[in-house]
C-alpha cells in the first residue's frame, strides 16, 4: 500500500501534463471567431442597371396603375416590370427604395408579388450559379415551397424574383410551375428613374 500515493500523483502528473498539451491557447477562440467573422461579412454589390429604352414602356399598363403605384414605378432606381393582366394592375402595391422596388398584388383567386433589386452579395469562396430553366429569354431558377410558386432570374443588370399563390392550395392552376412561367413572360416594363416618359402618363 505504501506505493499507493506515488502511483496516483503519477497518474496526476500525466494527466495535468496531457491537459497542458491538449488545451488551445485562450485567445485561440477568440481569433477563430474573428476570422469566420470577417469571411462571413461581405459588401453589398450594387450593378450597373441597364435602362430600356422609353420606347419600349408599356403605356398602357402604366396607365392602368393607380396615381400612386403609378408614381412609385416612375421613381424606382430599377426598371419596373408589371403584370400585363389588368385585374393585377387594379390595386396593386408599388414600394420603391434606393437599390430596390416591390409589386404586390391580390385577386380572388391569386396573389403576386415580385422584387427587383439591384443589390447583390458575391462571396469569393462560391462560384456564381446559373439557373437550369430559361424565362424571358434568360436563366432561372424555378421552385416551389409551401405552395407557392418562385421564378428568379437576372434582367436589364437587375435580379427579379416573382412568386404566385393561389388562395386555394388544391387549385389546378398551382399545381404545376406553368403559371408562374406565364405570368413571368407576360411581364412588361412600366418605367423607372432612368426613363423619362412623355405624354399622358398618370
Amino acid at each position: 500500500m505504501r506505493g499507493a500515493p506515488l502511483a496516483v500523483s503519477i497518474l496526476l502528473a500525466a494527466a495535468i501534463a496531457a491537459c497542458e498539451q491538449t488545451a488551445p491557447p485562450s485567445e485561440a477562440p477568440r481569433d477563430q471567431a474573428a476570422t469566420l467573422s470577417a469571411a462571413a461579412v461581405v459588401t453589398p454589390v450594387i450593378a450597373t442597371v441597364t435602362w430600356p429604352p422609353a420606347a419600349s414602356v408599356d403605356r398602357g399598363a402604366l396607365a392602368a396603375l393607380p396615381r400612386t403605384a403609378a408614381h412609385a414605378a416612375r421613381t424606382s432606381q430599377v426598371p419596373v416590370l408589371v403584370p400585363s393582366r389588368r385585374e393585377l394592375l387594379a390595386a396593386p402595391v408599388i414600394v420603391a427604395k434606393d437599390h430596390w422596388t416591390s409589386f404586390w398584388a391580390r385577386t380572388e383567386s391569386l396573389t403576386v408579388s415580385l422584387t427587383m433589386t439591384r443589390l447583390s452579395h458575391k462571396y469569393p469562396s462560391i462560384p456564381p450559379l446559373r439557373g437550369a430553366h430559361s424565362v424571358r429569354g434568360e436563366p432561372a431558377f424555378v421552385t416551389a415551397n409551401e405552395g407557392i410558386w418562385s421564378v428568379s432570374w437576372n434582367e436589364n443588370g437587375v435580379s427579379y424574383a416573382l412568386d404566385v399563390e393561389c388562395a386555394s392550395p388544391e387549385a389546378p392552376a398551382c399545381a404545376s410551375d406553368a403559371l408562374v412561367r406565364e405570368l413571368a413572360a407576360e411581364l412588361v416594363y412600366v418605367g423607372g428613374a432612368g426613363v423619362k416618359v412623355t405624354g399622358n402618363a398618370p
